[in-house]
């Protein structure tokens, strides 16, 4: 029987072989819940994508482009195997890839029966497990349900209009961590109580309470949230939107503080104005559209 894995990112790449898991490994760097996504064309999709990446990650856009179209591309051997083993946990990183490539695999007929899912527990990476543990693993297979479940979230997800996102999270899915990560996807949109992100809100507290560099609020932040694991670049994305402009909330120099503007918004005397980005397919602004509602635990549309 021949196998291929696929995985969003290179950390199992040697693992997977130490604990007796052959066959072709393929990762999907592409970063879904960083910057703008959409639901377009795949090849304008992997050149839009390969500029966010760009931007957030400091790296060449031409080479970005080359390695996300190398990557998608390698979907479409995928048939040859006799399975395919997907290795998502149960995070919104690993959520957001895992619905970015059932989108796209959902109408391959070729592939019907050939899809497993490697069951994540909620708690531990994959990386993290014992090589014992990770070749004791049962893969699971992926119904019809789940796939159709995938490609239907990823619609949602990269819509501009978040409603049918935050209808899809409240339901109960056929895939076992998706409504979670989604809702906590949606938390960051700015909250119709202070302005800001829940990213944002966290990295804030974390600078007035004695964070005053990267790794320290990168610390605070991972452990302070099971379903969104922050990046360091992630982390450094979201400060730099906190320290820009007249209204910054933190310095634009380490050590990081909070200003005064900064200390009024956490304490609830001042509202954050949102520089301009996208969190999926919705665009965030100085007067966003779309809120989240912390009391209605859901999205919200500003009149």
């Amino acid at each position: 029987m021949t196998t291929a894995h696929l995985r969003c990112g290179d950390d199992l790449r040697r693992l997977l072989p130490e604990a007796g898991w052959t066959g072709p490994y393929h990762g999907i760097a592409d970063p879904v819940c960083v910057g703008a996504v959409d639901d377009g064309e795949l090849m304008a999709y992997l050149g839009r994508r390969a500029r966010v990446i760009a931007l957030h990650a400091g790296v060449d856009a031409q080479e970005a482009r080359l390695r996300l179209g190398r990557e998608y591309m390698a979907l479409g051997s995928l048939a040859r195997f006799d399975r395919v083993l997907l290795w998502f946990e149960h995070d919104l990183w690993d959520q957001a890839v895992l619905i970015r490539v059932l989108s796209l695999l959902a109408d391959r007929a070729p592939l019907e029966g050939r899809l497993f899912l490697m069951p994540a527990d909620g708690r531990q990476a994959f990386a993290e497990m014992p090589v014992e543990a990770l070749a004791a693993l049962q893969p699971e297979p992926l119904t019809a349900l789940q796939l159709q479940a995938g490609a239907e979230a990823w619609a949602a997800f990269a819509s501009p209009d978040p409603t049918a996102l935050d209808r899809l999270a409240r339901r109960s899915l056929p895939l076992p961590h998706l409504a979670a990560s989604m809702r906590r996807h949606l938390q960051d949109l700015p909250w119709r109580s202070d302005g800001l992100a829940l990213t944002e809100r966290r990295l804030l507290r974390a600078v007035a309470e004695g964070a005053t560099g990267l790794e320290a609020a990168f610390q605070v932040l991972r452990r302070a949230d099971p379903v969104f694991h922050v990046t360091d670049l992630i982390v450094k994305e979201v400060a730099q939107r906190l320290a820009t402009g007249p209204r910054r909330l933190i310095s634009r120099e380490t050590p990081w503080q909070v200003t005064e503007r900064g200390h009024a918004v956490l304490a609830g005397q001042a509202r954050h104005r949102p520089a301009p980005r996208f969190q999926g397919g919705v665009m965030v602004g100085p007067e966003p559209l779309w809120w989240w509602d912390p009391r209605a635990a859901g999205v919200y549309q500003a009149a």
